[in-house]
């Protein structure tokens, strides 16, 4: 009885001893990688997305370290370059995401704010161009590029009429508020993104990089503020400032109707990005 005891207990040690051994295998397989090699050519970019901007190229056989990662995206670099990069680029044998359907607009409703109106004039030029004017233009040109793309479109005002800001908001996918800035110095100039919650960083780098890509406007980057219009709501929502009223380029691009045509398809293509990716 002694014997067989001792045979049993050893059975159960060896039992346990590789089931241990098997954990500590498959523990070791999972173990975070820190190295990973490019298997085909591609892009770093400045976030976990395909619609943040391209910063560095890569090529196939480049070899990057790991700094983190979030989900199928890693953070990657050398001594030289640094951004995200899409796990199926790589040797990590990562399951490539699946891209939107055909029609990225298909069901997505977007809310256009033109910026002031009726008796808020908004910002006015020496020549007598007013804000409310050229946002309202922008918006209803906006508004027809986008339907034809199958989007629905909410205006929180298609004529020329007061809104307060408390009621500049709707139920959507996306909110863009269009304004036009104004300083007493006539020299500043250019693009602005403005967002207000983190969640909504991605849209204004998105349509930031193709408003820059495509229109002759220069740039002042994209910047977080406390602005009503975007703090009100929890969608993802920008405030576009399309150049400074207050600049006589700026000025003479905003009343031109083919600068207006060119932003538009900008911010339509910013938006097919963002849907897609």
């Amino acid at each position: 009885m002694k014997q067989n005891r001792l045979y049993l207990l050893l059975g159960l040690a060896a039992g346990i001893l590789l089931a241990l051994l098997i954990f500590a295998v498959i523990t070791m397989d999972k173990t975070d990688p820190t190295v990973l090699k490019m298997i085909e050519d591609g892009e770093l970019r400045t976030g976990p997305q395909a619609a943040y901007p391209v910063v560095f190229k890569v090529e196939k056989g480049e070899r990057l370290d790991i700094y983190k990662h979030d989900g199928k995206w890693y953070y990657v670099g050398n001594d030289k370059k640094k951004g995200w990069i899409a796990g199926w680029h790589t040797d990590l044998d990562i399951e490539p995401d699946k891209l939107a359907s055909a029609e990225p607009f298909k069901g997505k409703t977007i809310i256009l704010d033109p910026g002031h109106g009726g008796s808020d004039q908004g910002a006015s030029s020496r020549k007598g161009t007013l804000e409310k004017d050229i946002t309202l233009k922008t918006a209803l040109m906006l508004r027809d590029k986008l339907k034809k793309e199958g989007a629905k479109v909410i205006m929180t005002r298609d004529e020329d009429q007061y809104v307060k800001l408390g009621d500049r908001k709707a139920a959507g996918d996306v909110f863009i508020s269009l304004h036009s800035d104004a300083l007493t110095d006539t020299a500043p100039h250019g693009l602005t993104v403005y967002y207000n919650q983190e969640s909504q960083k991605a849209l204004a780098d998105t349509l930031h990089f193709a408003i820059n890509k495509k229109t002759l406007l220069s740039d002042r980057g994209v910047r977080q503020e406390n602005y009503q219009v975007i703090r009100q709501t929890k969608m993802p929502a920008v405030l576009l400032e399309l150049g400074y009223i207050s600049n006589p380029t700026d000025e003479r691009l905003m009343n031109d109707k083919i600068h207006r045509q060119t932003v538009t398809t900008a911010i339509v293509d910013g938006l097919r990005n963002y849907f897609i990716y």
